[in-house]
């Protein structure tokens, strides 16, 4: 506690309170202290207009200082610190005027004279005397000079509180301001005072009922429609609406003073823009996520949007599938992007889940499914969060909430339109779109075309594995990229670290910072793939038009039993990344791959390309489609065919009737079908004809000497033709 008493020390001192005084009202009084010595303590109150120096025992001072009934305490007059090059001129002459003449009396041989009442008036006798200065002046300005800190600054005028500034003043008469150029050819041309009913019932309604709205009037607009519905004159049948004189309405000058002077810009914002835009882009910053994040995993932020660039199909490259779904998990801490998920199903659980399982998992061998080679150092990230900042749209509803019973990872919903409430995830969205869309074809460049833009180009587009690896590398490059705006705390400059997303990682985990927890891989699944329901059948679980089994159910013939009437329910998860393999779920909780039925052959080798579930689901579809096409033209077809068959049966129906028999005969119909068989061999055998113009003609034969000839085998007289003749009769 400070005991020692200096020359312009301040001592609080309180009165003593009796039971029946209001101790609300009660304020204690500051002193001074004007000079000091062994024996004496020279004070002056700093409040009191009239206030004069007063001398008091030191001792009794020090004694109330010591049972603490007077304290030491700090009043400062932040004018009184300004340099001059803040003051004006005229603030700083009338000081110097006032220090030329006090100067000599408060640090001269009179410095402690003049604290002494009866020397006192002598002193001021002689200034007064000798500047030509009124007594009272030189009284004010040196109680002035004590009671602000007896410096130069203290002199200085307090003009700033003239004035009443921020206090509205209705001022009676005339209108008051700057007058116009017609009222000086004629004073009745002045113009109308602005009064408080005018400010009232005109200017505020007209804000609050044009100006205060979405359709965003400019200010002028709204005083146009202000005259036209309280200065209206009167209607003409040509002219239309006249208004009053402009001497006798308001000029946009003086509304526009007046709004600027009584606005309530935040309501304005809020009613303009509405309460979602002012939040994001017009609110005071709060804040900064720094201050959650204190390690690596202890805060990731996650969200989805849709992709700048289109995609084809990879089983046909000729199917455009649109635009990807891309997910980024950002770990606040390091700025690391954690994991990442392409897909193209809209923002939804599945494709947040399986971003999630991704920044939980080895990236080594996710990588490798994409032929790219990396070490574990160059994409650090593993594990599970602690929190999990998120909007209310994939995570909202009853597939997230086991997260937090199951996984220990806590969701923090935010309102819905708040990116700003996610800035290190939304920033990754720009700078990947920066990076990759300009590079790329089928790259959306500009969100809005102007008339004569051309479109993107439709040609040598890419697949959605290979706009994924596209965005692998970007990962690897953003998670090694200096951040200059990255600001380092004192412990990571004493440590030297490089402000990139993988050395802040790396040491955040050195340094056992953050809440990373680790989570098998079956436990992932099981919490985060997506999961169906259905039913063994003969020839497997049927998913994506692909028949699997399992071990278990081969080892246990699940398909004789399900062939011979036994139903038999189960409930299986499935990566949308990888449709070649599902994950067959137990009652016990565990998990088991099935694999597709045609691999049961270790011979037989895969033919069909692996693609996505969501690249399955538009095959599916376009198959769907096609065969809706395919059953319109067989309908089609079959009319055209029924009517050629009607075409062929109409003759056979006019030859029966012109013959005369209605009914066909039955009798004789053997013979009748063996002489139809006999017409029909005539007429379809085959033989070697000679056409018309063909003329036989006979040549020399001549004979050539030969050897006799020795007859070994003779064959037998072929009678097919007889047998099947007679066998055509038993019939």
């Amino acid at each position: 506690m400070q005991t020692e008493i200096y020359p312009n020390s301040i001592l609080e001192f309180w009165p003593e309170i009796d039971e029946e005084d209001d101790i609300e009202e009660i304020s204690p009084t500051l002193l001074r202290v004007l000079w000091v010595n062994q024996k004496v303590v020279v004070t002056i109150d700093i409040f009191d207009k009239t206030a004069q120096p007063e001398f008091n025992d030191r001792e009794i001072i020090e004694n109330e200082i010591i049972e603490g009934k007077i304290q030491f305490t700090e009043y400062v007059i932040p004018r009184m610190m300004l340099p001059d090059s803040k003051l004006n001129e005229k603030d700083t002459f009338i000081r110097d005027k006032v220090w030329g003449y006090l100067e000599e009396a408060v640090t001269g041989k009179h410095a402690f004279d003049i604290l002494k009442k009866r020397l006192r008036g002598i002193i001021i006798d002689e200034i007064s005397e000798k500047y030509k200065v009124s007594k009272t002046l030189v009284r004010i300005n040196l109680r002035k000079y004590w009671q602000r800190g007896m410096r130069v600054n203290s002199l200085l005028p307090d003009f700033y509180k003239c004035g009443g500034k921020g206090i509205a003043r209705d001022t009676p008469g005339e209108k008051v301001g700057k007058r116009n150029q017609d009222s000086i050819l004629n004073p009745e041309l002045v113009g109308i005072k602005i009064t408080k009913e005018i400010k009232r019932d005109h200017f505020q309604k007209a804000i609050d009922r044009w100006y205060k709205k979405r359709d965003k009037r400019t200010l002028y607009e709204v005083y146009i429609l202000m005259l036209k519905a309280y200065y209206k004159a009167g209607i003409d049948a040509d002219e239309g609406i006249i208004l009053m004189p402009e001497h006798e309405r308001p000029t946009f000058r003086q509304f526009y003073y007046w709004h600027q002077k009584e606005r309530n810009s935040k309501d304005e914002y809020q009613k303009r823009y509405g309460q979602r835009k002012v939040n994001l882009k017009y609110r005071a910053i709060e804040g900064t996520f720094d201050e959650k994040s204190f390690g690596p995993g202890s805060l990731y932020q996650i969200d989805a949007t849709v992709g700048n660039v289109y995609l084809v199909n990879r089983k046909n490259r000729n199917w455009i599938i649109g635009r990807p779904i891309i997910y980024f998990v950002v770990d606040v801490f390091s700025r690391l992007i954690a994991g990442l998920y392409v897909g193209l199903e809209g923002p939804s659980w599945i494709g947040a889940a399986l971003a999630l399982d991704n920044a939980a998992s080895d990236k080594v061998e996710y990588c490798k499914r994409f032929g790219i080679d990396i070490t574990k150092e160059e994409w650090p990230s593993f594990g599970l969060p602690e929190h999990l900042t998120t909007d209310r749209g994939e995570y909202v509803g009853n597939n997230p909430s086991h997260l937090i019973k199951t996984l220990n990872v806590k969701l923090e919903h935010l309102p819905a339109y708040r990116p700003d409430w996610k800035p290190f995830v939304e920033k990754a969205f720009d700078v990947s779109n920066e990076h990759y869309v300009r590079w790329i074809p089928g790259g959306i460049l500009e969100r809005m075309h102007e008339r004569g833009d051309q479109k993107p180009v439709m040609k040598d587009l890419l697949d959605i594995h290979q706009f994924e690896t596209i965005l692998i590398e970007y990962v690897r490059y953003h998670n090694k990229h200096y951040m200059a705006s990255y600001r380092r705390n004192d412990a990571m400059i004493a440590n030297d670290v490089v402000p990139t997303p993988i050395s802040l990682w790396e040491w955040g985990r050195k340094n056992s910072l953050g809440s990373l927890h680790f989570a098998s891989k079956d436990e992932l699944r099981m919490n985060l793939l997506p999961s169906r329901k259905g039913r063994f059948t003969a020839s497997g679980i049927k998913f994506n038009k692909s028949l699997f089994t399992c071990d278990t159910a081969e080892n246990e013939s699940w398909r004789f039993h399900a062939r011979n009437g036994e139903k038999i329910d189960v409930e299986y998860s499935f990566d949308p990344r990888d449709t070649s393999r599902i994950f067959l779920r137990h009652e016990d909780g565990g998990f088991e791959e099935c694999y597709k039925l045609d691999e049961q052959n270790e011979k037989s080798v895969s033919r069909k390309q692996q693609v996505r579930w969501e690249e399955e689901l538009d095959i599916v579809a376009y198959e769907a489609r096609m065969a809706r096409r395919g059953r319109a033209q067989n309908e089609e077809d079959r009319i055209n065919y029924i009517g050629k068959i009607e075409d062929v049966v109409k003759p056979s129906k006019a030859s029966t009737k012109n013959s005369g028999n209605d009914q066909v005969q039955m009798k004789d119909g053997k013979e009748h079908r063996r002489v139809a068989k006999q017409q029909e061999r005539e007429e379809s055998s085959w033989g070697l004809e000679a056409t018309e113009n063909e003329k036989v003609q006979t040549s020399k034969v001549i004979n050539f000497p030969t050897m006799e000839e020795k007859v070994s085998y003779v064959p037998a007289e072929d009678n097919t033709d007889l047998i099947r003749y007679a066998l055509e009769e038993e019939e």
